[in-house]
């Protein structure tokens, strides 16, 4: 008998599309390695457009119905990507049998049974629960796997520009920027979620020179893709993993509310362009440390977890 997992996420222009994707990731690392998953959501108009036809979709009315859905559909594992983790939901969940795993760096003095934490740099997790964590687990397309190694050209001409799915001035005053200071690059860019399956970014990433990306799920992909990138954070949650970024050699990272941040983007955006070297160094670093695997190893430990009904870490 097929093993069965829930996933438990939404997206939205207001949250965001980190959650969709990596969850979209892992639901079908989870079909390629035999489990049938079905997916909880109260955006059903914002899932990724590459999602297997195996994956059951489930619409929330919210997530005071997520008990009886666990319930009809069977379902004893629970693995949730939630933007704002509520702590007793999860301890009722756990006291009721239900074995939960969370997704994502915080959890709002939630305690799961497993904490699958998504950046460059392992660490524990803050619950003291048991962990998955650094670039080995971060969960990406199967997109992202075993690409060749980057063949960075000297004259850098195409920059992709996404600041993720939520809404943000940043993107017209950059935009602004480009135009302005860059008139010869090329800029692709891609602004806010609308409705409608999420496109994947990966082919836009692989023929980018340089991404200008924000500080969240992008930064994994840009890495696995070798994309040399001038990260700028738009909200607090990202500047943890933009830090990590920028420390272990991936790219550069900005902070917008900074002073005079337009003039030092400028200014960092033009060395990058010229310095052909130091971008083919940022592009060996992210594909050495992101091989794009993360979701199948996440997928192989869930499912055996599942099957022994075991919360040990394998």
């Amino acid at each position: 008998m097929s093993v069965r997992l829930a996933l438990r996420a939404d997206g939205s222009d207001r949250i965001g599309l980190g959650h969709v994707m990596r969850c979209g990731a892992l639901a079908n690392a989870l079909v390629a390695a035999g489990a049938t998953p079905v997916w909880l959501t109260t955006t059903p108009q914002h899932l990724p457009a590459d999602l297997a036809p195996a994956i059951k979709i489930v619409t929330l009315d919210s997530d005071d119905d997520l008990v009886d859905q666990l319930g009809s559909e069977q379902v004893h594992h629970l693995v949730a990507d939630w933007k704002f983790t509520e702590a007793e939901r999860v301890a009722a969940l756990r006291r009721q049998g239900f074995h939960v795993t969370l997704i994502g760096n915080f959890l709002h003095g939630a305690i799961p049974d497993l904490h699958i934490r998504q950046g460059f740099l392992p660490g524990l997790s803050p619950s003291g629960s048991r962990a998955l964590s650094g670039p080995k687990y971060l969960l990406l397309s199967d997109s992202y796997a075993n690409l060749p190694a980057r063949k960075v050209r000297a004259a850098a001409r195409h920059v992709l520009l996404s600041l993720g799915g939520t809404h943000t001035p940043l993107l017209a005053r950059i935009r602004a920027i480009l135009a302005r200071a860059f008139p010869a690059i090329d800029c692709e860019w891609r602004g806010p979620a609308t409705d409608g399956p999420v496109p994947p970014l990966s082919q836009a990433l692989q023929a980018a020179d340089i991404g200008i990306l924000a500080g969240g799920t992008s930064l994994h992909e840009a890495a696995a893709t070798g994309l040399p990138t001038l990260c700028v954070p738009i909200a607090a949650n990202q500047l943890d993993r933009a830090e990590q970024f920028e420390s272990v050699g991936l790219g550069l990272s900005l902070n917008p509310e900074d002073p005079g941040f337009d003039r030092q983007f400028e200014t960092e955006l033009t060395a990058l362009i010229t310095d052909v070297e130091r971008r083919q160094a940022m592009a060996r670093t992210g594909q050495a440390l992101v091989d794009g695997d993360g979701a199948g190893r996440v997928a192989r430990h869930l499912i055996g977890l599942a099957a022994t009904g075991s919360v040990e870490s394998q």
